[in-house]
């Protein structure tokens, strides 16, 4: 049978707005009231009645989560970050998938006050969307680079981490650096660093990939060349990039480090079992990008959002920098 606040006033001989007081840490019950009244609803395992409570209040103490993306390791792990996070604020979390318009109708219908979404940037709300935003009532925070007028907003500066991995490569003394990933910030970051650093410039170290279309005969024909032809270092713009270049990798016998240096955007633990060599990584840090967030939703962060880049009297915008994080799949050119 389920207890209610009713049994746990008649156990203790009191009201019941005085058991709601004193469960919900309200004024107007002496210490010594709230601590017995505590006492028995813990003995008798009492569990609040959120549903009821949210119908009353209108507020959930709830952040939701739109997350369209399943895929992906570096998305998995973010879930999982923010999920611990939310925990250990003592809130509630809910996650949805599907399309964002559907989900912030169901968080309205639970009375979600927080809501972060997972966009990126070049992202365009369509009607549906703005028509359900209207009737949310709390805070939206915006991660992954796309922006909404009123919403929070977290960026990732993807350039400046690709312009990381070329300098590091150029301090390593690197000067023939592919890149294989998408038009995007992080092909911007890969042609400020091959200027800058006086990189050779090859119409064939440039490989772009077309939506999920993985650029299969530009990388073969890029590794079937004598080796004094192929460019020393590669730059994988994600972890999927990676995936699919580790069969050519065996196919042309390149060893990492020794015959290429590799460096892949994204740091997932499970990327460190795929080659014989730690890997070098450079992207944003997955606890940071968390705490982040919930730090804005929860109200603990200013809001302008802290040091990092302010915007705005009352909506936090931060920029995170991606870290390099250099080990052993990076080193010296040979000569």
């Amino acid at each position: 049978m389920r207890i209610t606040v009713k049994d746990i006033a008649k156990i203790a001989g009191v009201t019941q707005p005085t058991v709601s007081k004193a469960l919900n840490n309200e004024p107007g019950v002496s210490e010594e009231t709230r601590i017995r009244i505590l006492n028995i609803a813990k003995e008798l395992n009492y569990v609040p009645n959120l549903a009821a409570k949210r119908l009353v209040t209108r507020q959930s103490n709830c952040i939701g989560l739109i997350w369209p993306r399943t895929e992906g390791l570096f998305y998995y792990h973010l879930c999982r970050a923010i999920q611990l996070e939310v925990a250990n604020r003592g809130l509630t979390f809910l996650i949805s998938v599907a399309n964002p318009a559907v989900a912030v109708h169901t968080f309205n219908e639970h009375f979600v006050d927080r809501i972060l979404f997972w966009e990126s940037s070049g992202w365009v709300p369509d009607m549906s969307f703005m028509k359900e935003m209207e009737a949310f009532q709390g805070e939206l925070l915006l991660m992954g680079g796309a922006s909404l007028e009123g919403a929070h907003r977290i960026e990732i500066d993807r350039k400046k981490g690709i312009y990381k991995a070329m300098r590091h490569l150029a301090e390593l003394g690197h000067r023939k650096v592919t890149f294989i990933g998408r038009a995007s910030d992080k092909l911007s970051g890969y042609m400020q660093g091959m200027v800058e650093f006086r990189m050779e410039h090859h119409p064939d170290y440039l490989i772009q990939r077309e939506g999920k279309e993985f650029p299969a005969k530009a990388v073969e024909e890029m590794l079937s060349r004598p080796a004094e032809d192929r460019p020393t270092a590669l730059i994988l713009d994600s972890q999927g990039v990676l995936f699919q270049m580790l069969k050519w990798f065996r196919k042309y016998r390149i060893s990492i480090p020794d015959d290429m240096s590799l460096i892949v955007y994204d740091d997932v633990p499970e990327m460190q079992e795929l080659l014989d060599v730690p890997l070098t990584v450079v992207g944003p840090g997955i606890t940071r990008l968390a705490s982040s967030a919930i730090e804005i939703l929860a109200g603990e962060l200013g809001p302008k959002g802290g040091p990092e880049q302010p915007q705005g009297p009352s909506r936090a915008n931060i920029i995170i920098e991606p870290d390099l994080v250099i080990r052993e799949s990076s080193r010296p050119v040979r000569s």
